[in-house]
């Protein structure tokens, strides 16, 4: 969805470990599953093929999602950097843990750290099964992606599923003005700085 330079992926990769969600090439291995068989066999978290819970959260702990294929992220596994916290994925998150703690004792460790760690991990799982059960569906995609407005606001903009689905390589998941999406915001405001470029956007006349 957009371009940087090695710095600054790695500054995004280990923010984004601190999110619980396990290595890099382990996530988005996964997730570039569900988009090539979204819905079908092969779709790690389909609440279609799997009920509601296994897409929401069963699916990590049935056994068998348990190591990313490095065959669909070699892009990303030519990095050795990414490699080493793929295999070690639980250090930004000690870090961000140890950081709560030395900022607010134990009530930065309960709060900062344990239960906005929780919050966040299901606010993102809802996208894998809630948005593909309720919501609105703007666009006719071989999946059951729906648009749901209190998941885009709990997740800043990525529950604008079908959006996402429909044009999966767009930065922008908030297609109308009305849709809002933190997420791009924040995106564009790192391009005006030159952190990131290549912005990809949805083409205009999906923005009318």
């Amino acid at each position: 969805a957009y371009r940087t330079n090695r710095a600054f992926q790695l500054v995004l990769v280990v923010l984004g470990g601190t999110a619980l969600q396990n290595g890099p090439l382990w996530w988005a291995s996964w997730h570039r599953y569900h988009h090539a068989h979204a819905d079908r066999p092969g779709d790690p978290h389909s609440p279609t093929l799997s009920g509601l819970w296994h897409a929401h959260v069963g699916w990590i702990f049935d056994g068998q999602h348990g190591d990313p294929d490095l065959a669909n992220v070699k892009d990303l596994a030519a990095f050795p950097e990414l490699r080493w916290l793929d295999r070690h994925s639980y250090v930004p998150a000690a870090g961000y843990a140890i950081a709560c703690f030395a900022i607010a004792g134990s009530a930065g460790l309960i709060w900062g750290f344990a239960i906005s760690s929780v919050a966040l991990v299901h606010a993102t799982f809802l996208v894998n099964s809630v948005a593909h059960v309720w919501g609105s569906r703007r666009f006719e995609t071989a999946d059951t992606s729906r648009n749901n407005a209190l998941i885009a606001v709990l997740t800043f903009g990525e529950g604008w599923h079908n959006n996402h689905h429909h044009c999966r390589t767009s930065a922008r998941q908030g297609f109308r003005w009305w849709e809002i999406d933190i997420t791009y915001y924040s995106l564009a405001l790192l391009a005006r700085l030159g952190l990131i470029w290549n912005l990809r956007q949805p083409p205009p006349r999906l923005m009318s």
